[in-house]
């Protein structure tokens, strides 16, 4: 009876250390001092569980042309902020040149955590991330 208690405690602590390390956090993988802003045309969105992805061309500093995979939040949460895959495709069939707000990868990849999306008016702000873009987003149709 001891030794199977001790196998199930081993077998919950490994369980819960393997979840751990398959959901990383924002620290192990991007870099919050290495904020961007990239502007472009969306190419695609692929909003899926655990995490969706938006993709964009936006220009380097030296005016090419750079495709930049944006990790996002799982899409009930990008619904209630106002993002979903009918903006999305209103966005990407118009050619609608959006500004993007993200933290660069670590590994210096073109890959970030999206923050927030504002739209060609300037005025239409969609958090991309949990309370609306780690504190500075707004809701679409505010400000």
């Amino acid at each position: 009876m001891k030794t199977l208690s001790i196998l199930a405690i081993g077998t919950a602590l490994l369980g819960a250390s393997l979840s751990a390390f398959a959901h990383h956090g924002f620290a192990v993988e991007y870099d919050r001092s290495k904020r961007l802003t990239l502007v472009g045309k969306l190419t695609m969105v692929d909003l899926e569980n655990p995490h969706g992805w938006l993709y964009i061309d936006a220009k380097d500093s030296q005016g090419k042309i750079v495709n930049w995979a944006l990790e996002l939040p799982g899409p009930a949460l990008l619904r209630r902020n106002g993002f979903d895959q009918g903006i999305y495709e209103t966005m990407r069939t118009s050619g609608e040149v959006v500004t993007v707000t993200a933290y660069a990868a670590k590994d210096g990849s073109k890959h970030a955590i999206g923050e927030s999306l504002t739209r060609a008016d300037g005025k239409t702000v969609i958090p991309l991330q949990r309370g609306g873009g780690f504190g500075r987003g707004q809701r679409q149709g505010q400000g």
